[in-house]
């Protein structure tokens, strides 16, 4: 980090170790919607949000019915259905505050930058009534941009099958793998602290913010004798949050009539999950009144392992690869191959010491052909080359308090160490810090 911006490290050094002498408490971040309605502490559900531990996995594919809330009941009869809803309203709010900057600033850029908020969001989680919940967000962020976040609505049941405990659901959402009840797949991977600097490492189309939060989804799933679960969906477009809506003229990829989503896995044992997901959608590259289309075909492969060595340490490991096919790359202004291929890896693994103190470190890369489409600088064709490192420290006070530290290096970008935009920009410059606070309440 150049020196002028040294400033802003002993700043929040000081405030974060000041916090740590005055602050002592217990465990992991979660909703504190799903608290109140459950009178579980967060850990029971969460390593730290969104993470989830083999209870927490429970509660969601069971419709988040868990609970001690006292209830308005009426049983139904001949001439009105029931009705089970909580007494008091599961409703929180979520707060993010954070700044971020990097190695070297990016042109026209504020660097570093601070977001207050970085993201401020209003929940209702559990219950809506017998066999059916939610999980369910507004958010105002820093970009200005107020809507729909990540949802998920679900009916389940229970049920024998070839002899077997079964359960099986319905459910609606808005974004692919926001269902999976691992937590592992890219609507809420790891690290679970956004990047939001100027440059960073593009991801899969299945992970962008023209699918996730601006589709609508509808599917069903069964997980059978705890041991093998399916999930199949279609999704199409429901375009807002992040994505301008295209009446505004405003540029930005737009699903093209229906997607379908699949999501399978296999537990042989409760902390070890083996599975794959697929993604299959074409869209419109500019906009909902384009005449034009592409098509993305996104095949993942994920698997989840969590260690419990002792009731003060968890050690979770995640290891996911996605197979991304794009055909039709013709836009307003872009021409290149009719087909690319591009292939994305992650690999972590996370230490919560006591659900107090943690640790991450992951690995990401991604390989695949070159295209205009990753073109900077003064350069017409790129390659999506990028791998790096990730760091992230973890400090949490209170059930509903996070303070994190991350560190995001670059070994490569773009298809280059050096110059990789033409303009004599490096890989390392573009290595971000950032720092981090989430209160939920």
């Amino acid at each position: 980090m150049p020196r002028s911006d040294s400033r802003y490290w002993y700043l929040w050094l000081s405030l974060l170790l000041t916090m740590g002498v005055y602050l002592v408490g217990a465990q992991a971040f979660a909703v504190p919607s799903f608290s109140r309605q459950t009178g579980f502490a967060c850990d029971a559900c969460h390593t730290s949000y969104p993470g989830l531990t083999a209870l927490g996995r429970e509660f969601k594919l069971n419709g988040y019915q868990m609970g001690t809330i006292k209830k308005v009941a009426a049983q139904a009869t001949q001439s009105a259905p029931g009705m089970g809803i909580n007494q008091i309203p599961n409703l929180s709010v979520i707060l993010q505050v954070g700044e971020e900057g990097m190695s070297k600033a990016a042109p026209d850029t504020q660097n570093p930058s601070a977001d207050f908020p970085k993201e401020m969001g209003l929940y209702y989680a559990g219950r809506i009534a017998p066999h059916l919940g939610t999980f369910l967000q507004v958010t105002y962020d820093s970009g200005g941009d107020f809507g729909m976040d990540m949802s998920d609505v679900r009916y389940a049941r229970h049920a024998q099958l070839f002899g077997q405990s079964d359960t099986w659901g319905l459910d609606l959402n808005n974004g692919p793998t926001f269902e999976d009840v691992w937590n592992s797949t890219p609507g809420y991977g790891w690290p679970y602290v956004e990047n939001d600097a100027p440059i960073g490492a593009d991801g899969p189309f299945i992970a962008s913010d023209a699918v996730q939060t601006n589709v609508i989804g509808y599917g069903a799933y069964q997980y059978w004798d705890n041991l093998i679960y399916a999930y199949a969906g279609v999704y199409q477009a429901a375009a807002q949050g992040n994505t301008p809506a295209p009446s505004t003229g405003a540029n930005g990829e737009v699903l093209d009539g229906a997607a379908p989503y699949y999501r399978v896995a296999v537990t042989p044992m409760p902390n070890l999950e083996i599975g794959s997901f697929g993604f299959f959608t074409k869209a419109h590259p500019d906009g909902e009144t384009s005449t034009q289309t592409t098509r993305y075909n996104d095949l993942g492969f994920d698997a989840q392992y969590q260690w419990y060595p002792n009731n003060r340490n968890i050690m979770t490991f995640h290891a996911t690869y996605i197979h991304e096919v794009h055909n039709g790359l013709d836009r307003v202004g872009v021409s290149g191959p009719s087909s690319v291929t591009t292939d994305f890896a992650n690999v972590d693994a996370n230490w919560y010491y006591e659900h107090r103190y943690g640790l991450g470190l992951g690995y990401f890369s991604s390989h695949g052909d070159a295209s205009p489409l990753y073109a900077v600088g003064s350069k017409d064709m790129a390659k999506p080359n990028t791998n790096g490192e990730i760091v992230q420290l973890d400090y949490l006070p209170w059930q509903n308090t996070r303070f994190s530290v991350q560190y995001i290096a670059y070994n490569k970008f773009n298809g280059a160490s050096s110059n990789y935009d033409g303009n004599g920009r490096n890989a390392s410059d573009n290595n971000t810090w950032l720092l981090n606070a989430l209160f939920g309440f």
